[in-house]
Formats: C-alpha cells, structure tokens, sequence
C-alpha cells in the first residue's frame, strides 16, 4: 500500500521501526480485541462489546503487551484504506472491567520506533516531520497523555570529502535530517527551506555521485512533477547546491544551484 511507503519514507532510513502486525484480531488475558465489517467499514470490539471509535475504514490490531499492572496493552490503528497518510493510532488499556483507550495518534506524524511498559504507564518513541526534531515520546497513563519533543542539539557543520561521499546510497532526505549537514547549509537556506526541500526529497531515488557532486532529487508526495527538490554536495570542498520547485511558482534556486556541473548532475531528474 502506498501509504506505507510514504510513512516509511516520513520515518528515515536510519531509525528502525517497531515491527508492527496488521491483524484483525488478537487474544489479551481479558478477552479478544477484533475487527468486525467489510468494504472499509469496519468497527472495533471487545468481546461482544463494540469500542465507541470510528468506523469509516479499516481496523488493524498491531501490537500487544501483558502489563504487571493487572491489564494488556494493545496497539490498534485506524485507516480510510487511500494512498496517503490520515489514519491513527490508538493505546487500549484492556483489563477485568472493559477498555479504556487513548486519544488518536495521527500516522501522519512519523513512525513508532520504541515502546515500553513503565508500571502502568505506556511510552512510545516515534520520529517527527519536523526536521529539528529526532523523536518525539509519548507517554499514556490513564487520563495523564503527553508527548515530549527531543530537539536535535547543535553540532558543528559536516566537512568535505568523506562527510559528503557518505551519504552516496542513503535516501535524499537523510541528509536535511542530520544536524551536522544543517549547520552546513545554514549560509545557503534557512530552516523552514530546508524543511520545504527535505519534504520535496521524500519520493526519490538514492543519493548518488557524479564528478564532483553528490545529489538527491526527489518529489514531494502526491505532487510528483509538480513539487520537487534537489540537493547537492561538493565532494572536494563541501559547496551546497539547491533547487526548491513550487507548483505555479519560480524556481527558488541556493548557493551554486545555478552550477552548471550541478545542472548537469540533476538535469535527467530535475528538468
């Protein structure tokens, strides 16, 4: 499913996830949680007893727990079935006395990559949309719901040479995640660009390197030819070169974007 790619690419190649099932039913200590419906309109339960949550899509049961705090943690995630992201994540708390259950987690936020059991508390770590941001963790106890934001500290900027030649293979958006590759793109874009570009790499191919360059183009999501990015690094001295294509709107063009080395690198994809 598309849908899955893109959070995926959302996620970051360098941050593994949480191996989820996607399940329409699983067996706790008190009771069965399971999807009930056809033709994306499904609705989840318990037992006999339907869960008061939507039920214009799919329910997958994803994940389980036994916790010592007299009650089973279940992961179960709510989708419309399309192509992109819009679904959510919920926490049940399945005990004795029925189900609690948390407020949704938006899948359009990234992807979980740790959970862990703390008493009677859950918490989950999952990567972020914002650049700045590694991980955010969720922590549920109860009617306690939080979520922490880790910001990136500063690093010093990344160097030439082999700085640069490591990112060959990697994904495009890898690079406008690490913070040492930010602070060397600083003199060129500022951060909310550097956003616009890292959301116009996430459907593309590997960074790759030709002469002197190493590039990563890409395309925003759903937007392909219309919205679209590239990146460049160079090798000998660590140059940036950018390019950030609106639909409707002038190319907005960065450092030596207009390199004609770089053009060339770029110019099957981008032109």
């Amino acid at each position: 499913m598309r849908w899955l790619a893109i959070l995926l690419a959302l996620a970051g190649a360098a941050n593994a996830q949480v191996e989820l099932d996607y399940a329409e039913r699983v067996d706790t200590r008190f009771g069965e949680i399971h999807a009930v419906g056809a033709n994306f309109q499904f609705t989840l339960w318990h037992n006999q007893t339907q869960l008061p949550l939507p039920e214009d899509g799919r329910w997958f049961v994803q994940w389980q727990a036994p916790s010592d705090a007299g009650f089973d943690w279940v992961l179960a995630t709510h989708h419309h079935g399309g192509n992109s992201c819009g679904g959510a994540t919920y926490i049940l708390r399945v005990g004795a006395d029925g189900v609690d259950y948390s407020q949704p987690i938006s899948d359009c936020d990234g992807w979980f990559v740790e959970i862990r059991i703390d008493g009677d508390a859950i918490e989950i770590d999952r990567t972020d949309t914002n650049i700045l941001v590694p991980l955010v963790t969720l922590r549920w106890q109860g009617d306690a719901y939080s979520e922490t934001f880790h910001y990136a500290p500063p690093v010093d900027p990344a160097e030439p040479g082999a700085d640069v030649t490591r990112w060959i293979g990697a994904h495009g958006s890898d690079i406008l995640e690490d913070a040492s590759e930010r602070a060397r793109l600083a003199d060129i874009l500022q951060t909310w660009e550097m956003q616009d570009l890292w959301v116009r790499l996430l459907v593309g191919g590997e960074v790759m390197q030709v002469g002197d360059w190493v590039i990563a183009t890409g395309c925003q999501p759903h937007a392909c030819g219309l919205d679209m990015g590239a990146l460049g690094l160079r090798v000998s001295d660590g140059a940036g070169a950018a390019i950030i294509r609106s639909s409707g709107s002038p190319d907005r063009v960065f450092g030596l974007g207009n390199d004609a080395a770089f053009r060339a690198a770029i110019s099957d994809w981008f032109e």
